[in-house]
């Protein structure tokens, strides 16, 4: 394994559990690369959205975690940030943290003549789905689904 690869496990082992303590999800540590630095990049949500005070509550305690406690010193720059609005829902996880909002579910084949639904996100045990405006509701496998999306609705 690499050695980003490797670090990039540590941080989401140690520093995952630490934003699960502050109500925050650690999606992801990413190194990118940008303007000739590094920059490490970890991803948070949460139900509800991200907010400015989220990524500076995590970056303070986290940055000292990364850098002093576990001495990694491989990036540049020390970012948090959440995944933006358009970012695709990719697991049950995710679809549990933004459940009740709007989305737009594309399906990898038609059901009942549909490949597209839109609605609130509904989650029941392993399944996934939308309930439309008129109540009806329509649930899915995750592996029968191709894309979640988050709609803005004003």
């Amino acid at each position: 394994m690499s050695g980003q690869k490797t670090n990039k496990k540590m941080i989401l082992d140690q520093v995952g559990p630490l934003a699960e303590g502050m109500g925050l999800a650690l999606l992801d540590a990413l190194y990118v690369h940008e303007g000739g630095r590094t920059i490490l990049r970890l991803i948070i949500d949460k139900r509800g959205g991200v907010g400015i005070e989220d990524c500076e509550r995590l970056s303070g305690i986290a940055d000292a975690l990364i850098s002093e406690e576990m001495g990694l010193d491989d990036f540049d720059v020390f970012e948090v940030s959440s995944p933006g609005l358009d970012r695709p829902l990719n697991t049950l996880e995710d679809c549990r943290r933004h459940e009740g909002e709007w989305v737009r579910i594309s399906l990898y084949q038609a059901v009942d003549g549909e490949k597209k639904f839109f609605g609130k996100l509904v989650v029941e045990d392993e399944m996934v789905g939308i309930e439309r405006e008129s109540g009806e509701r329509k649930l899915f496998s995750m592996q029968d689904i191709a894309r979640v999306k988050r709609e803005i609705v004003f």
